[in-house]
């Protein structure tokens, strides 16, 4: 798994670029130096949707030999007679794994000329064949959600920054390297580019699809302790790498498109007993428009997606059998406020600010009592609430507050006194006990930043959890983590 999860990571941190709906033309037409109009496929990528799923499934089947891959025609009418249940697959697997499916179908479309709208019902799609067709298993209410949902937002991304690389008026070296990268960050648009050897065509332009924007990319490596619980002097010390990826300007555009305009965040521990990928943030841009401005301020208001995920693990020798948080949306929208005062003249300080309020059609938090095969946590929905602000002195003195809430809700639970030895696991449909969890996250960073673009800075951040639940005690607990680090802005 460790495997995967390095593979997808790297995806995660190179990735980028905007999209928006441009009318056909010829495989090979240029309407500028740096945009090329790619021609529609809708069949092409149908097919690619398809084949997706075959390549996957072959090697589920035979190579890994997975007992779920072993599929016929009375496992599928199987699926549909029972419907759509919660499955019990592990916390990265259904909130990580199946979103960067769900980006691989929605690549499909994107890379055959598809704009982002006309690109989701692929992901949709692909995610509805593999749970009804490509499993002799029940198909999972929370897969298709997370295949999705979360397929569109870091399929999207995964476009825009494979974008970046290309450059058709290379060659040699320059070129491989180039393609390889782009390959990486989107490996459906890399085999497209290799299927109709755009990948080796050398033409009088880049022959990139989208247009250029301004992208920050920092980098971050330090020690992180993570306490067991607060007050706690028990904990796990990491190597901590952190990765910030700002991608376009809200502010400089009265209206901006699909994911003009995205951030994402990542953090990676090593060397610890914490998950390799214990953080992933992720906020686009469905839809934005300036809506004031008064000379140095601007406010911007918009719909924006949002993909979060925060992990953890118990340290080793531990007598405590609860983690100290686990919590994610991996379907949220809502509307959100941006806004930006630049210091001028005799100001030497810039402050910003963000507001979103956000429905969350699939989240989890964890559990303090479930544990069904591989799942120990709930599923649910609910709604989040996300304050960010910070200040900038002298361009050298960062200092960034950052409130986030959760509250994840449990609908569907199961009768205490039921006992799983005598249930088939598999085919159990909950969601977990019943119960609400609301996780607040409270964070403080300081930084300096060099005008030679290193930076040295210092973070704490405070997780409080508390679950009400409706046949067991309720549980309330709390941690928090410091990060050293020093890093540098690309």
């Amino acid at each position: 798994m460790k495997k995967v999860i390095i593979g997808m990571l790297f995806l995660l941190f190179t990735q980028g670029m905007w999209s928006q709906h441009i009318p056909e033309a010829s495989p090979r037409h240029y309407v500028s130096d740096s945009i090329r109009i790619l021609p529609s496929r809708p069949w092409k990528a149908a097919m690619e949707t398809f084949g997706i799923n075959m390549i996957i499934w072959g090697f589920d089947r035979f190579v890994a030999q997975e007992d779920w891959a072993r599929i016929n025609v009375h496992t599928m009418k199987d699926n549909f007679r029972t419907g759509p249940i919660w499955d019990t697959d592990k916390f990265s697997t259904n909130l990580i794994a199946h979103p960067y499916h769900g980006s691989l179908y929605f690549n499909a479309a994107r890379s055959n000329g598809m704009n982002f709208w006309q690109s989701i019902p692929y992901s949709i799609g692909g995610s509805l064949m593999w749970e009804f067709f490509m499993e002799a298993e029940p198909p999972s209410i929370n897969d298709i959600l997370a295949t999705s949902f979360g397929g569109f937002e870091l399929g999207e991304i995964t476009y825009r920054l494979s974008d970046i690389f290309l450059d058709d008026r290379t060659s040699g070296s320059e070129r491989v390297w180039r393609e390889i990268l782009a390959g990486i960050v989107s490996p459906v648009r890399g085999l497209n580019r290799l299927i109709s050897g755009d990948a080796w065509r050398k033409a009088p332009n880049k022959g990139r699809s989208l247009p250029s924007v301004p992208i920050t990319f920092i980098v971050n490596s330090g020690v992180r302790f993570l306490a067991e619980q607060e007050q706690s002097k028990w904990g796990t010390t990491s190597m901590h790498l952190s990765f910030l990826l700002n991608y376009g300007n809200p502010f400089n555009d009265d209206y901006y498109l699909p994911y003009e305009w995205f951030r994402l965040r990542a953090g990676v521990d090593l060397f610890s007993t914490q998950p390799l990928l214990s953080q992933v943030n992720a906020v686009g841009a469905l839809w934005g428009k300036q809506i004031w401005s008064s000379g140095n301020k601007v406010l911007t208001a918009g719909v924006f997606q949002h993909f979060d995920y925060y992990d953890s693990e118990l340290r080793g020798h531990t007598e405590k059998t609860v983690v100290p948080y686990r919590i994610s949306e991996a379907a949220a929208v809502g509307g959100g406020l941006l806004y930006y005062k630049e210091g001028i003249g005799h100001d030497p300080v810039n402050i910003f600010g963000e507001l979103y309020i956000n429905g969350v059609a699939l989240g989890a938090s964890v559990s303090d009592y479930l544990q069904l095969e591989e799942r120990d946590y709930n599923l649910g929905s609910g709604y989040s609430i996300k304050a960010y602000a910070g200040l900038n002195y002298k361009k050298n003195w960062n200092f960034l507050l950052n409130l986030e809430n959760y509250h994840i809700f449990t609908w569907k639970g199961y009768d205490p006194g039921l006992d799983f030895e005598t249930v088939d696991l598999g085919r159990l449909n909950v969601q977990g006990e019943e119960s609400n969890a609301r996780l607040t996250i409270f964070s403080t960073q300081l930084a300096y930043v060099s005008d030679k673009r290193w930076n040295i800075a210092l973070s704490n951040r405070y997780f409080a959890r508390h679950t009400r639940y409706r046949y067991y005690n309720n549980v309330p607990t709390s941690t928090y983590d410091v990060v050293l680090s020093v890093g540098y802005r690309l």
